[in-house]
């Protein structure tokens, strides 16, 4: 069972974190999006089965982590993202980001290398010009444009988070997905807030400046964040290896996560 744990980012702000038993080198999960810890749930299992020792923070605003008003570029949340290494662990920690989190796991490994042994980055990208943009359409379905509720925004949203296929197939991890976001909305100022983030992302001009050994994951069907990305970040990132999931939609993790998690266990453990 997860122990709870809360960090203090530099300003204060409470960050709650679930800390996975084990030993070896910490895995820090980071959340993308309006994502609570919630968003890494089938993954943990397959982590912990391959012997990993998983950490899952909610990022400022969500979940359980407190919140200070005001803009956050990704530098703070990366900042954050650093406090919580620097408490589970007096050496570098493995660091995973998905979506957004994957943006933010970057600025972690550029602005606080100290920080991270191993980097995977999954479904997610450079930001700024050199991105391969979604279709506008895919994008206002994401952002729940047009709902009523935090449910029907996240009903919206799921059309293309998940493969058809997959979607149609699990239409009950779905609806817990959707339910745990009813329950939990976020903020309308933290999403806000964590939209522009990712609006201001772009790290395509330092990402040669990564050292951490990088492993970039990204489903071929990604309709949010398509698959060019990974690309251009295992193009630009020295060294940086790159698994390509056939079929599988933005929430690849969810899609495959037997399959996820040994790319992962594979990469921190060198034999990938």
């Amino acid at each position: 069972m997860a122990a709870e744990l809360t960090v203090r980012a530099d300003d204060g702000v409470a960050l709650a974190v679930s800390v996975h038993p084990g030993s070896g080198t910490p895995l820090l999960l980071i959340p993308g999006l309006g994502a609570t810890r919630v968003v890494f749930d089938p993954l943990i299992e397959p982590l912990l089965a391959r012997g990993l020792r998983p950490a899952v923070m909610d990022n400022r605003g969500v979940g359980r982590s407190g919140w200070s008003p005001g803009p956050h570029p990704m530098e703070q949340l990366a900042a954050d993202a650093a406090a919580v290494i620097g408490a589970l662990s007096a050496r570098p920690a493995h660091v995973l980001g998905a979506s957004m989190g994957g943006m933010i796991a970057q600025h972690v490994a550029l602005e606080h290398p100290a920080r991270v042994d191993r980097l995977v980055l999954a479904c997610t990208g450079p930001g700024g010009s050199h991105a391969v943009k979604a279709d506008p359409e895919d994008t206002a379905r994401l952002l729940g444009r047009g709902a009523r509720s935090p449910e029907a925004a996240y009903r919206m949203a799921t059309a293309v988070l998940y493969d058809p296929a997959y979607a149609a197939a699990h239409p009950d991890l779905i609806e817990a997905q959707i339910h745990d976001r009813a329950r939990h909305p976020v903020p309308a100022a933290v999403f806000q807030a964590q939209r522009a983030a990712s609006w201001e992302h772009d790290t395509w001009e330092r990402l040669p400046q990564i050292s951490a050994p990088t492993l970039v994951l990204h489903g071929t069907h990604d309709l949010v964040m398509p698959v060019g990305n990974g690309r251009i970040l295992a193009e630009r990132i020295p060294g940086a290896r790159l698994v390509e999931f056939e079929g599988a939609g933005h929430l690849l993790f969810h899609e495959m996560p037997e399959r996820f998690a040994e790319a992962v266990a594979s990469f921190l453990s060198g034999r990938l």
